[in-house]
This record gives structure tokens, sequence and C-alpha cells, in this order.
């Protein structure tokens, strides 16, 4: 018998998360996406039936918290896979001059969310008793100190130093971190268009587009997919 999965995707609207639940709903694998909208061209696959939409906001943390995720998965799932790909890159700038309350939401997007998230889909898990996966799409900035990216980049590190915490804990529970790369993105515009004195990094996301270094999110949305297994 064909394995029945409960696929999560994250940040979908727009950039990697939305070619990863393109290709899901293509593959007719039912997917469920998290996050405050839908693209009108997933609103459409939705009406059908073709996938979820769950409403969340991952910088109210509270709500989050309160959305009933256990109702939404299918009960005959062998295995739920979290695929942990919202985020954000604001505050852009050097720590001395950045926004304290834009810091707090970047982790609340980055690192916290994730982890309320994959802790009431673990309780899901157990409840039903099958197994959690989560796929972390994570990012080089999460090993790599870039001056004017501190939130970004400690954020990020943090979702991976929790996702690695679960797994320590529950060895059962099954993590895997995910560098796309440099993608074709919003963010990579939002990083160029930065100010010097605000990202001293910006020459090289400048050097990314002008050696072509950019892949397209569907490219690599395929290549996690199938590496995954879920294509």
């Amino acid at each position: 018998m064909e394995q029945q999965r409960a696929i999560i995707v994250t940040g979908a609207s727009r950039g990697l998360g939305f070619e990863l639940l393109d290709l899901l709903i293509a593959a007719d694998a039912r997917p469920m996406a998290l996050g405050r909208r839908l693209h009108p061209r997933h609103e459409a696959a939705a009406a059908k039936n073709a996938c979820t939409f769950v409403a969340a906001d991952f910088s109210a943390l509270p709500s989050l918290d309160q959305i009933d995720l256990a109702s939404a998965l299918p009960q005959t799932a062998d295995e739920i896979v979290l695929i942990s790909n919202a985020g954000i890159v604001e505050p852009i700038g050097t720590l001395g001059f950045i926004d304290a309350g834009a810091l707090v939401k970047a982790f609340e997007v980055n690192a916290l969310a994730p982890a309320i998230l994959a802790r009431k889909l673990l309780a899901g898990a157990d409840a039903q008793g099958t197994r959690l996966r989560v796929l972390n799409i994570s990012t080089g900035a999460a090993h790599r100190a870039l001056p004017g990216l501190a939130s970004y980049c400690a954020s990020k590190a943090a979702a991976a130093m929790i996702f690695d915490c679960l797994a320590a804990e529950r060895p059962d529970v099954v993590v895997e971190h995910i560098d796309p790369g440099v993608l074709n993105t919003d963010m990579q515009i939002v990083l160029r268009s930065a100010a010097d004195q605000d990202l001293p990094v910006r020459d090289m996301f400048l050097s990314f587009e002008a050696e072509a270094k950019l892949r397209h999110p569907r490219d690599v949305a395929r290549e996690i997919l199938a590496r995954a297994g879920l294509l």
C-alpha cells in the first residue's frame, strides 16, 4: 500500500514556498499551507480540495499556539512532514541601529513560530501514532556572520538548533536541514536594494545577480522534494 503523508508547507505565498506547494499540488499530494495568505493560483486549488489552507500569523505567537492543527490533519497519515520554509530577512542593519521590535519579530517568525508549530505537530503525531519529519529550509547565513544581517543569521541559527534539540530529545523524529542556496526571489531584491551603511556586504548580493548565480526557485523546489522522496 502506498504511504500516506500529511505535508505541511509554511511561507507558501511566494518564492520557494510557492513552488514547493505548487509542485505538491501537481503531484496530487494534497498538501497543507500555513501562513497569512495563499497565492490566488492556490486559492483556486484549495477550492477544489487539491490543498488545504490554514491561516496563521507567525508573528502572533499566542494565536498560532491556538490553531487546531490536529483536526486539519488526515487521520490516515503514516507520516507528518513539516517543510519549515517561512522566514523574513528584515530587519537589515548593523546591530547598533536595528529596531528592537523588528529584531523580536525576526526571532518570532524565523525561530519561535517553527518551534511552536513543530511542538503542535509532534503532539498530533503522537496522538495518531504516526511519524514526524521536519525539513528545515535553512540558509548559509545560519553558519556565517554577515554584517547587517545579525537578526537573520542569528534567528535562522536558532531555528536549526531548536530542531536539532528536538531530534536529540526524540530520536524517532527525523530532522533534515536544507540550504537551498541563492535563489531568484524577492528576498534577494530586498538585499540588493539595501543601503550600503545598513548592509556592508551588499556587494556580495549584487554579484549573485551580476554573475547569474541566482537559481530559479522551481528548480530548487523540485530537487528538494525529489531528494526527500515527496515527488
